[in-house]
Formats: structure tokens, sequence, C-alpha cells
């Protein structure tokens, strides 16, 4: 992750150089028209993100969110919006990013379906009462398509689609201090007492492909910072199709907040 953080840095920096050095050149000497060049503006971000995998609505198994904390929480981006009409003030944006999504939570369940592993590896599905603790932390490239619409001299609003593929897969916790029913909620009972968990890992039925929406402000500054809030949310499930080992779907939600940089 190191190296791929890196490298994104790399390509983003020898991006900007040359963005600066075509500018001089340009400066310098008349040129033709050109689409990378004319009506067009190139953006490098910093964003941070909170949020997490969560179903729509909370389901009846999950009685209350004892804790919560966002993990994995930053992201670089490129992007390019390219003004469409002669006032420019509405344009389509295209990016890159590579970003972290990622939290630990501690939730009561009652009669949570899940399937934990032993020592052996063996694994067994049931229902479960108690407290459940989930870590996950991911990180995607993710590519939005976005429509912005410059507003006034201190506003860009910009919503639209994102797609995603993911570089790195983690989903897992384990349940405590609570009682686990093989089978169906009258099953065989096992107790979790003390220090006694029931561990989970879910990480490799993560879905390899998410899109959904994203919308969003950008505040303009004097000079060329800026800063933005966001909003994302999945259109797809977080598991990929045929995963059964938790009972409701959950879906990737994130705000994000950060600073821009416009060439």
């Amino acid at each position: 992750m190191k190296f791929i953080f890196t490298a994104l840095l790399g390509v983003c920096y020898f991006f900007s150089c040359n963005i600066c050095i075509a500018q001089n050149m340009n400066s310098a000497k008349p040129r033709e028209n050109s689409f990378f060049h004319d009506n067009i503006e190139y953006q490098a971000r910093l964003q941070l993100s909170v949020g997490g995998a969560s179903p729509r609505s909370i389901p009846a198994q999950i009685r209350e969110i004892e804790s919560f904390k966002p993990t994995h929480i930053l992201g670089l981006e490129m992007n390019a919006t390219k003004w469409i009409n002669q006032k420019n003030n509405m344009g389509i944006r295209v990016g890159l990013k590579y970003e972290g999504r990622g939290m630990k939570t501690r939730a009561r369940v009652k009669n949570y379906y899940t399937q934990i592993e032993d020592d052996s590896g063996a694994q067994t599905k049931g229902y479960f009462t108690g407290h459940v603790v989930t870590e996950m932390g991911n990180y995607y490239f993710t590519i939005p398509i976005l429509f912005v619409w410059n507003v006034s001299k201190q506003w860009n609003i910009y919503g639209g689609f994102y797609a995603s593929t993911i570089a790195n897969k983690s989903f897992s916790g384990y349940i405590s201090e609570g009682m686990f029913r093989e089978g169906s909620p009258i099953g065989e009972p096992t107790p979790f007492e003390g220090d006694s968990q029931g561990l989970y890992d879910f990480s490799n039925e993560i879905n390899s492909f998410q899109w959904g929406n994203q919308l969003g402000a950008e505040l303009k500054t004097k000079s060329n910072f800026r800063a933005f809030f966001d909003v994302t949310m999945a259109n797809n499930p977080l598991f990929n199709k045929n995963f059964e080992s938790i009972s409701f779907k959950m879906y990737n939600i994130f705000g994000n907040i950060g600073v821009a940089y416009h060439f």
C-alpha cells in the first residue's frame, strides 16, 4: 500500500509539473485551440473520509451502536473539469482517486445471524445475542464522473456517479459477551464469557467493483486553493451476490472533506 500511495503521489507531481510547463510555454508564444487547454481546469485533491458499511435502514437485530471509529481516512485525487458552455458555469468533471474506506464499530445485537470459526478453522453459522466488534479497512481506485455547476464566484456544486475497483480487502471482527446458537435462534447454545471470542473474517467476500452516487460542493478562495465537502453512497452491496453470512445487505456510505488546488 505504501508503494501504491507513493507511486500515485509521483504521478500527481509529474502531472502538475507538466501542466505548469505547458502553461509557461503557452504564455511565451501563441498556440492553436486545444481540447486539453481551452475551457478546462485541473485539480489535485486531498480528502478525509468518515463513514462505513451500513444497511440503508438499521435492522431489528442491531439494538445499539456502542462505539464508532473512522479508519483508513485518507484519499488523493487528480481530476479535470471541462466547461461546456460560453459562460463557463457548467462542466463535466472526470478524475482518478485513490481512497481508503474503513471503520471500527462495536454493537449490541439480538438474534444476529453470522458465521464464526474456532481455533481449528471450522466454521459455524448461527444466531448470536451479545456484542459484535467489526473492523473494515479497504482501499479503492475510483473514477468519478460528475456534472459541475458554477453557481457563484464562491461556490461550485457537483454531482454524478463514481465507479471503484478495490485494491485491498479487509472485513473482520469477533463476537463476545453473549450467547451463540447454532443453526437457529433455538439451536444448541454456546456461551461466550469473559475473554472468550468467536472470530469471523469476510474479507474475501467483498465485491471487487463498487459504483454509486456522489454529491458535493466546493468553496472557492482568492487563491488557487479550495475547500470541499461531498457524500458518496454505493448502489451495489459491499459483499458479493451469494454472500449469506450476514442476513442484511450493507453499502458503503461516506462523507468526505478536504482541500483542492486547481491549475
